[in-house]
């Protein structure tokens, strides 16, 4: 399928999504939102794909969050605030998906752009990148994707980034010491760095206990330590029995390289 906004590499079991509106700080439309729908639902339906990178065109914006000038378009057309509704509908995908997202920011991460940062389960930024809001200041709530980001790192530095707008800004190093991020890597090193982490995974991982822990640590979080850890013993049974686990214990003791399958 050709894509307008967003370019699609697939290398093996790695499937790599770039937002490709550089022009437009990577803002995301109406049309990138259903884009980004589509790629996600093969993501999640292709058995042969394990691991996604999501990254973006250009060395200044990761994402400007909302494409503005659109939303303010259709507002004075409908008479209503136009734009939120676009990002329910992908983010709530990729936040059901079992399957790995690694997220590459190489550069700003703005407002709705951090949906991208909150939903991916690995995240790593180049050393230009910067995180800001600017929902206050265009008189609009910023309450999921800061949700989002409170699970990541100080509620604090949550709170003034949201509030504050976009005068307070955090750059990569502060991003990896609070934890939004797990490393920081020079710019022209970043891709690298991505494709890296994903064919580790893809090479090394059975994907179905990649699934099953994303799975369970997930399903902890969202019960709270008391009921949380009780779950994830429920969890482990999901894939004992598969061939992927049998051939882990048999590549073991054989002292090889397993060939996971997925199955």
């Amino acid at each position: 399928m050709a894509y307008k906004d967003i370019v699609v590499e697939k290398r093996g079991r790695i499937v790599c999504v770039t937002l490709n509106r550089p022009d437009r700080m990577n803002a995301i439309s109406v049309e990138t939102g259903n884009e980004l729908i589509e790629v996600f639902k093969e993501y999640r339906d292709n058995a042969d794909q394990w691991v996604m990178i999501i990254t973006a065109a250009g060395d200044k914006s990761f994402c400007s969050g909302m494409y503005v000038t659109e939303a303010a378009q259709k507002t004075e057309e409908k008479g209503k605030t136009e734009g939120y509704t676009i990002f329910k509908p992908w983010t709530d995908m990729m936040q059901s998906i079992r399957k790995p997202f690694i997220c590459a920011v190489n550069g700003y991460c703005i407002g709705g752009g951090w949906h991208l940062v909150a939903d991916s389960d690995i995240v790593i930024a180049s050393d230009n990148a910067q995180f800001f809001d600017t929902h206050v200041n265009i008189g609009l709530i910023n309450g999921v994707e800061s949700a989002g980001f409170a699970f990541k790192m100080p509620l604090g530095i949550v709170m003034r980034m949201v509030i504050e707008g976009r005068r307070f800004r955090v750059n990569a190093q502060q991003a990896y010491q609070w934890g939004l991020v797990s490393e920081v890597v020079p710019h022209d090193k970043l891709m690298a760095k991505a494709w890296e982490i994903a064919t580790h995974i893809a090479e090394e991982a059975a994907p179905l206990a990649v699934q099953g822990s994303k799975k369970a640590i997930m399903g902890a979080i969202d019960r709270g330590p008391t009921h949380g850890i009780p779950y994830t013993w429920t969890v482990l049974t999901d894939i004992q029995d598969t061939e992927d686990t049998k051939e882990g214990f048999r590549s073991f003791v054989e002292k090889r390289k397993p060939k996971f399958t997925g199955s």
